[in-house]
């Protein structure tokens, strides 16, 4: 053996294409989200950009739930740019009330998605966080503002399971069957030291192992035991030696397939797979009668598809190809 399998436990809730997906958190979070989008799921993924720590995922969460607006208080400009504290840089923008509109626009999505989503995937980053020293107001995001405005501390292991316990509670007011999995990021957050990362990810995962005993439909995923105890390597991080490769990376998704997936689903997957690759085949001569050939194939493979999934991207893409 070569390396320390995880082996997690297959969930005896399955994720199909009939479900709808939120996906929040660290950029982890993006990346299975991708995934799951790439092989056409119903996903949202981070719809205010990437959030790291658990209070302000499930902060603004709450606030698409109780169909309330963002705090424009929270608006600050730097260097001609306006961001917002519980928004990621994504959402910010030139103009003050854009900041404040667009975010208020994806609460509102979001508020009216909740009701039919069935699976929401959390991935936290860090139990660091930054109070705002005049509020006292935890931040998602300090964007840049002097650090001496704020009061940087670890959450609460109990914080963290109170602040999901409230945002639990509020989703399941308005949806009794949503399911929750919680994750770890595996992306180590150097500019806070390894040291201080490592009580932090700690904190994280006695947190959702708590979570997950005391609530109903709640789950934990081990991405970050699957890097750091089963992919034991630098070869399988990026350049800056802190975030998982795309070799790391899906090879967490092949687990996460077989654990969350039927079969059925999981041979989608495989045969969705080749329609990916007949996808971005880029011929030539796109005008030979071999591709013409390649190209009508694809599209008879693809009609395959078309009473389980919206195949109209794809066909377009082929179609344009056609003479």
């Amino acid at each position: 053996m070569f390396s320390t399998p995880v082996n997690p436990s297959v969930s005896a809730h399955k994720i199909t294409h009939r479900d709808s997906i939120l996906a929040m958190g660290s950029c982890f979070a993006q990346n299975i989200g991708q995934k799951l989008s790439d092989y056409k799921f119903d996903i949202n993924i981070n719809p205010f950009g990437i959030l790291f720590n658990p209070h302000s995922i499930f902060k603004i969460v709450n606030l698409a739930t109780s169909k309330s607006i963002i705090d424009t208080m929270g608006v600050v400009e730097n260097h001609g740019i306006f961001h917002h504290y519980d928004l990621h840089s994504d959402l910010s923008n030139l103009n003050r009330k854009e900041v404040v509109d667009n975010a208020n626009e994806q609460i509102s999505r979001l508020g009216t998605q909740l009701p039919d989503i069935t699976t929401i995937i959390y991935t936290l980053g860090t139990a660091i966080v930054y109070e705002l020293k005049e509020t006292g107001e935890i931040v998602a995001n300090c964007h840049k503002t002097p650090q001496e405005e704020f009061e940087r501390r670890f959450m609460e292991i109990e914080e963290i399971v109170h602040g999901f316990k409230v945002h639990y509670d509020l989703i399941r007011s308005m949806n009794r069957n949503m399911r929750f999995i919680l994750t770890v990021s595996p992306v180590r957050h150097q500019k806070e030291t390894f040291e201080q990362n490592n009580v932090s990810k700690s904190i994280l995962r006695i947190a959702c192992e708590k979570l997950k005993n005391k609530f109903d439909n709640v789950e934990y995923f081990p991405a970050f035991e699957i890097m750091m105890d089963e992919l034991r390597d630098y070869r399988f991080y990026t350049e800056d030696m802190l975030h998982p490769s795309t070799v790391a990376t899906d090879h967490i998704w092949n687990i996460f397939t077989e654990v969350f997936f039927d079969e059925s689903t999981k041979d989608f997957v495989k045969q969705w797979d080749k329609i990916r690759k007949a996808l971005n085949h880029r011929p030539f001569n796109k005008d030979s009668q071999e591709h013409q050939k390649f190209i009508h194939k694809t599209i008879d493979q693809l009609n395959g598809f078309k009473n389980k999934i919206d195949i109209t991207p794809e066909l377009e893409i082929l179609k344009s190809q056609l003479i």
